[in-house]
């Protein structure tokens, strides 16, 4: 059985709370549960306690202190605060999720879905795994309180990213395109001529950075960690995205019913949507008119392919990064968006050769339902 774990329940309703504990109980690490009725109780049990607690489960709407600020203050008041923190929320939003994740928040489960408490304690066993038993121990303490710090960086490094491209950057975007059409009004536009065509093309050029701080600011959004995931049905939502988009003279198949049931992936349902769309602009983009794109499931995933050109072996790892041109010349975000929304998932993505010689981009570790 291995070593006790310890899982902290606060402000979870009897009834879940008891489907909580009986399901925990059937994992093959002992378990022991403890709960507190609010945060101000959590609080002062995680400060007295002799020994450390593993995860901790929080309802979001708690008396007094909701589950986000329990999360906050456990950061502030803690000197090692490095147990998975899972909220366990009623109502969720992007919104929600993204301040979950700022505060500390290492997962998400919505109750009321299918399989709610199955999903919770998934994410426990899996915080389980994540971490090493006694971590009380100074050595232990020592290497997850690195962990926290390098994560916490590098939110706050992306978060000042963020920033800059939303904000610091639009001001003088803005006044360059300001002082561009100010001059535009006072230029004869009917007869053309060398002043027109320069303005013209200062304005292009300002429209495609626009663009650039846009595509930016969705990357570094897209590629924070997805804690907010349902089950979504994989054949459906492949089959939805390729009907959303202009595919011209291009053809989907796989999803007709001649392959076996592609079955519920754990995911982001937008940023799923998002990334097969990518997947697709891409197969489309890169090849002639009339190429075929196929979806396929794989044991612990599922691919995109296509019968176009395909990616040289020595330029695949390439074709991942920001800034490599598409066949239009613009810069190219659409590899790269899905490989940080893989990474928000815990994903693997790797390009391979279709076995109709074309571009075949897997995802794998994907987590499934069925």
């Amino acid at each position: 059985m291995g070593s006790i774990r310890r899982v902290l329940l606060v402000g979870i309703e009897s009834e879940d709370h008891a489907a909580i504990t009986t399901r925990l109980s059937q994992l093959e690490t002992a378990v022991e549960v403890l709960s507190e009725p609010d945060a101000a109780s959590a609080l002062s049990s995680l400060q007295t306690l002799p020994e450390s607690i593993d995860c901790i489960v929080s309802a979001a709407h708690l008396a007094g202190m909701d589950g986000i600020a329990l999360s906050r203050e456990r950061t502030r008041q803690l000197a090692s605060p490095t147990a998975p923190f899972v909220l366990f929320v009623t109502d969720g939003s992007e919104e929600l999720a993204a301040t979950a994740l700022e505060a500390g928040v290492s997962g998400y489960v919505r109750r009321g879905t299918p399989d709610a408490v199955e999903r919770l304690v998934e994410r426990v066993r899996r915080a389980f795994e994540s971490t090493h038993p006694g971590g009380d121990t100074k050595a232990d303490g020592a290497a997850a309180d690195v962990r926290q710090r390098e994560l916490q960086r590098e939110r706050e490094r992306l978060e000042d990213i963020r920033h800059a491209l939303s904000h610091d950057l639009r001001s003088p975007l803005n006044v360059a395109t300001g002082y561009l059409q100010y001059l535009s009004d006072g230029v004869d536009t009917s007869s053309g001529g060398v002043e027109n065509e320069a303005i013209e093309n200062g304005l292009d050029a300002l429209d495609r950075i626009d663009s650039f701080l846009d595509d930016m600011n969705a990357l570094v959004q897209q590629g924070r960690p997805a804690v907010s995931a349902d089950p979504v049905d994989l054949a459906s939502a492949a089959q939805s995205v390729w009907a959303d988009l202009d595919t011209g003279e291009a053809s989907l198949r796989g999803l007709d019913g001649s392959r076996p049931d592609f079955g519920t992936v754990i995911a982001d349902r937008e940023r799923l949507r998002g990334l097969l769309g990518e997947l697709y602009r891409n197969a489309i983009d890169h090849s002639e008119p009339g190429v075929t794109v196929e979806v396929g499931a794989l044991f612990d995933g599922f691919y995109v392919e296509d019968d176009g050109p395909g990616i040289r072996e020595s330029r695949r790892d390439d074709t991942f990064r920001i800034g490599m041109s598409d066949r239009e010349g613009h810069a190219g975000f659409g590899l790269a968006r899905v490989r940080h929304i893989a990474a928000a998932h815990h994903w693997r993505v790797a390009i391979a050769d279709a076995s109709t010689g074309g571009t075949r981009v897997e995802m794998t570790g994907v987590e499934r339902t069925n």
